[in-house]
């Protein structure tokens, strides 16, 4: 092998600049390569372990300028960083905010070290995306030293540090944001710090969709993780993750308690704020979260792969859709990704009010395979009926006021396609007339029109007393949390719930 007749020392810098991807298979091309190679193998080992699943671990809570100082030691560890977890949520009593806890058994006093700090201060002013998003390097730095000194909760998040950490790597394919991550209105209303963070972040993702380097930052992301905890007080703005979702390698957006409501009051507006692009997302699952029509629109009319599309509503902070309408909701997604989604889920976590207009039909998604819903999506009118249930409630001069008993059956709201369908019900009360509706002609539907659909499940809460109406219409009782056994909190109900739970690493309630 000609390899073999370098200097000894240029063959350990080849081998050098085939780490992070290319060494292991390199190596084995040939046993005198693999004996040169050992010291670089136990290296790269030594790497990955550490750094391949990033977390904090250090003695200071959300310590992500630590993450640049070991950087700005040794560039590789960028290269080497696929996962990156920035919610620390380690309780305040067993880390520090405090500025001047710095040294706690293995960790080095870098922020004392003037030479450690003016190295990553290099890096991060050199950055070209501070210049290319027409950024005062100077300043920037200034305000992540303003987050780095504060001695208290309000800069867990470090937006600053972390948007210059996220400027190194590459090779990053899942990532999770700081809890509380920026607050972030439409961008022409944003403050000037919101405003800066934004257009670094712009100038690093079109970078990333624009060149052939293969050494871009964020150019293999294609998972976003959950921030925020689920309850009635916890709230972002879906906005926090625009800037992201144009990504090219973007596939999955998993989320937690976003909002996506104009409602001129307690609603986080949402804006996709580059109408001439699109994202390639094909999944997402947003849990106990609060949108509107409108506000998932203004979304999934720029996601047209999207093939996953699970939602779980929940009334926000002072009553934030405090009615809601699953009508409206899942008549804005067919229209925008009906062609394409092949599974969907629409459910109920806290509802606080009315239903203003029920879930009606499901014929405007032809290649729907899977569906689950809750059955408290089709307790209101339909939206083509003109009447509608909540504080704004209305019905049109001479028309019947919607019932309950005017629910068709769900089988005649099914596409062909179908395969399996889960329902979710609070039986018996108030769920017992709107499930012997849902169930009605099920099985005359599935002889003649749903030939492909296999699996019907109903899952019930602690008990079994829907088994024989259920049973009855060819479909099978789940109990969920039974008598007995750990009990879980009703919002949990939902399969897709358990599923997301499992994928994003658990989930926080407060």
């Amino acid at each position: 092998m000609v390899l073999l007749h370098l200097p000894p020392e240029i063959l350990d810098e080849i081998i050098s600049l085939t780490l992070p991807s290319g060494i292991e298979a390199f190596a084995l091309c040939c046993k005198a390569v693999n004996a040169r190679a050992a010291s670089q193998i136990q290296r790269h080992n030594t790497l990955k372990r550490q750094w391949k699943y990033t977390a904090h671990n250090s003695a200071r809570r959300g310590d992500t300028l630590r993450m640049l100082y070991e950087i700005s030691r040794d560039s590789l560890v960028a290269l080497y960083i696929e996962s990156l977890n920035l919610w620390d949520r380690r309780q305040l009593g067993n880390v520090s905010r405090d500025p001047r806890r710095l040294v706690t058994g293995d960790f080095v006093n870098f922020r004392a070290d003037e030479e450690a700090m003016e190295r990553i201060r290099a890096m991060v002013m050199g950055s070209e995306y501070l210049e290319n998003a027409g950024v005062d390097a100077e300043e920037w730095w200034g305000k992540m030293m303003k987050e780095d000194e504060a001695g208290d909760e309000d800069y867990d998040d470090a937006p600053y540090t972390v948007v210059s950490l996220l400027g190194l790597l590459p090779n990053l394919k899942t990532l999770q944001l700081p809890h509380r991550w920026y607050d972030v209105r439409p961008f022409e209303n944003a403050k000037d710090d919101v405003k800066r963070l934004v257009s670094v972040l712009d100038a690093i993702v079109e970078s990333s969709n624009g060149g052939n380097d293969s050494e871009k930052p964020l150019e293999k992301l294609e998972t976003m993780l959950p921030f925020m905890p689920a309850g009635y007080e916890e709230r972002a703005g879906l906005q926090c993750v625009q800037p992201f979702m144009p990504l090219k390698s973007m596939r999955e957006l998993y989320a937690v308690s976003c909002l996506a409501v104009d409602d001129q009051y307690t609603g986080i507006p949402f804006q996709w704020r580059f109408p001439e692009l699109n994202s390639p997302l094909r999944r997402v699952e947003l849990a106990y979260c609060c949108m509107d029509a409108d506000g998932i629109s203004l979304l999934l009319s720029h996601t047209p792969s999207l093939a996953v599309f699970r939602y779980s509503h929940q009334t926000k902070w002072h009553g934030c859709q405090h009615d809601w309408n699953p009508g409206t909701f899942s008549e804005a997604i067919a229209r925008h990704c009906g062609k394409t989604i092949t599974e969907l889920a629409i459910t109920v976590d806290e509802l606080y009010g009315d239903i203003c207009n029920g879930a009606s039909s499901f014929l405007s998604f032809p290649n729907l395979q899977t569906l689950e819903v809750d059955v408290c999506i089709f307790c209101g009118p339909p939206v083509e009926s003109g009447q509608e249930r909540g504080m704004y409630g209305r019905v049109p001069e001479g028309e019947i006021p919607w019932t309950e008993e005017d629910i068709p059956c769900l089988g005649s709201m099914l596409p062909e396609s179908v395969i399996e369908v889960q329902i979710n019900t609070d039986f018996p009360k108030p769920d017992v007339v709107v499930l012997k509706l849902l169930l009605k002609n099920l099985r005359e539907q599935r002889e003649i029109r749903l030939k492909k659909l296999g699996k019907v499940i109903v899952w019930q809460d602690k008990e079994d007393s829907a088994r024989t109406l259920v049973e009855s219409a060819g479909a099978a009782v789940c109990v969920f949390s039974p008598e007995g056994t750990q009990t879980r909190s009703r919002s949990m109900m939902p399969a897709w719930k358990r599923e997301f739970e499992e994928r994003v690493g658990g989930l926080e309630f407060t």
